[in-house]
């Protein structure tokens, strides 16, 4: 945690003098009016506050002034003496009771420009249990008015404490009362962990969120990892939101594991003799099934917490699990390959990966071997959601190896295989979403399965589509290499398109099978 410090300044003609500090207080009600109280006990005058818990739970800004440098120098040991007293009780764990936007009041207030009035009102604040959880004043911008984001018990306790602040004179204007219907990235002050959450509680009920927290607090795992995400993620918002809008939809799969259990099964295409099972979970990728004569050949794998229920949708469609012999994984991201290694362990069936999958199973880390700023969050990131959808990856698995100098759209070819005498390539990505990511193409049944790549995003359920934040989602954070995601992009929808005429030209046409959504004509990537 940082230390608490300060720096004074004098003015030229040695009138006044300021105080620059960054001070550790409690995240708790009564934190304000004890800090602001020590400045007024010396005559004071805070000129310049900020506190947003969205980028720090526990760390505050101040400049303050006073005449005398002895009167200021005191109060700012003071204040940093009870702040260090008060760090002692400070949890390492994040708080995860702020669950309700209704409980939640933005307002601008009125204050008189002279020492004591901030910590007054904090007092009043106080007496209502309410935790301030941003607060932004600054003489400069107006010298009267403070902002504030608090929180209280229960919403019943916003109207008691407007109710006071009538009776006690104050003049406010109310920026934001709080409601449901309201989205909480437009409430300023909220934690990852805490908006993290209020995910949730879009995808889950009551019941289910509670279960969610108990999980958190048996598992130190689980509470050491959520608290290093959040402190990780605090220092890029944009990206910590977009990971923390997918960590809530991976979460909520625990819900949807058993009672809550359904899927989307396509209808079945066959090409060159080979049907094609395209099967969507609840969460997560696609599951593809090949059938052939002789036996089936799955195409990535779903959360590993869906294991049984998958085995019971082969099932329902009239394919048996114990006759698929292989796996081909086309990146080692739980929600693509997280069930290989419990069908691996059950049916004895081979696993097929990319050899730098090891590395990012082995480090517990999707980012392995890229240089993304992003390499610690994706660490937490990976930890959390590969806990939570029970991820299991073989033993031993099989790599892909190199069979020679060729090329399909730019894009190195680095192995093959056949179903029922149908050979698939298998083409390697430069790497912009992770490492390792492959592609597998039959030019023969003019399949292409992509992967995270050329996705069918109309077809998914509106739930999904917000959770994945689409484009955002797969062009900024998720990605190890934005830029370079986006150069396959642009690489696979040419080749995909040129190689579609190809075949139509002799009265055929290329499907594209996504990793999430639908399967679709690749001739509707001119659309």
């Amino acid at each position: 945690m940082n230390a608490s410090t300060f720096r004074l300044y004098r003015a030229e003609d040695n009138s006044s003098f300021l105080a620059k500090i960054t001070i550790i207080v409690p995240d708790r009600p009564g934190s304000l009016a004890e800090l602001a109280s020590a400045f007024a006990r010396y005559d004071a005058n805070i000129i310049l506050f900020h506190y947003n818990r969205s980028e720090h739970q526990n760390r505050v800004l101040l400049e303050v002034a006073c005449e005398s440098m002895e009167s200021l120098g005191a109060a700012c040991k003071e204040a940093i003496a009870n702040s260090a007293a008060a760090s002692e009780m400070l949890s390492s764990g994040l708080e995860l009771g702020l669950l309700d936007t209704a409980n939640i009041l933005r307002i601008d207030v009125h204050l008189d420009h002279k020492p004591g009035t901030l910590g007054e009102f904090a007092v009043l604040l106080k007496m209502h249990n309410a935790n301030v959880i941003n607060m932004e004043y600054n003489e400069d911008v107006s010298a009267v008015s403070a902002l504030f984001s608090i929180v209280t018990e229960t919403p019943s306790e916003i109207d008691l404490l407007l109710r006071d602040m009538n009776q006690h004179g104050y003049h406010y204007s109310l920026l934001y009362k709080g409601s449901d219907r309201q989205e909480v990235e437009h409430i300023i002050g909220l934690n990852l962990a805490e908006r993290f959450f209020f995910k949730l509680k879009k995808l889950l009920n009551t019941a289910d969120i509670e279960r969610m927290k108990k999980l958190f607090s048996s598992s130190r795992l689980l509470s050491d990892t959520l608290v290093q995400f959040n402190n990780e993620a605090g220092r890029d918002l944009e990206a910590g939101n977009i990971f923390t809008n997918v960590l809530a939809f991976a979460s909520a799969s625990l819900m949807k594991a058993a009672d809550q259990f359904s899927f989307t099964a396509l209808a079945v295409i066959e090409r060159s003799g080979i049907k094609v099972h395209s099967f969507r979970l609840p969460t997560g990728g696609n599951v593809f099934i090949l059938e052939g004569k002789n036996e089936l050949v799955m195409i990535d794998g779903g959360y590993g917490l869906y294991y049984e229920k998958a085995k019971d949708m082969f099932r329902s469609r009239g394919l048996d699990p114990a006759r698929i012999k292989r796996i081909y994984i086309s990146h080692a991201d739980a929600d693509h390959a997280g069930m290989s290694g419990l069908f691996a362990n059950e049916f004895g069936c081979s696993v097929w990966m990319h050899p730098e999958a090891e590395g990012i199973i082995k480090s517990h880390n999707r980012a392995w071997g890229s240089s993304t700023p992003y390499i610690d969050l994706n660490r937490y990131f990976t930890v959390l959601v590969n806990e939570f959808t029970q991820a299991s990856f073989p033993e031993r698995w099989n790599a892909f190896k190199k069979t020679g100098n060729e090329y399909a759209g730019g894009f190195e070819v680095v192995d093959e295989f056949s179903v029922d005498g149908i050979t698939f390539s298998v083409l390697v990505s430069l790497g912009g979403h992770l490492r390792g990511q492959v592609f597998f193409l039959s030019k023969e049944a003019g399949l292409f399965f992509t992967a995270d790549y050329l996705l069918n995003v109309g077809s998914l359920p509106a739930e999904e589509r917000e959770v994945l934040s689409f484009p955002k989602f797969m062009m900024i954070s998720t990605n190890v290499d934005s830029a370079l995601f986006r150069q396959e992009m642009d690489m696979l929808r040419k080749f995909a398109l040129d190689f579609d005429a190809e075949l139509r030209s002799r009265g055929s046409s290329l499907i594209i099978a996504p990793g999430h959504g639908d399967y679709y004509e690749a001739s509707a990537l001119n659309t």
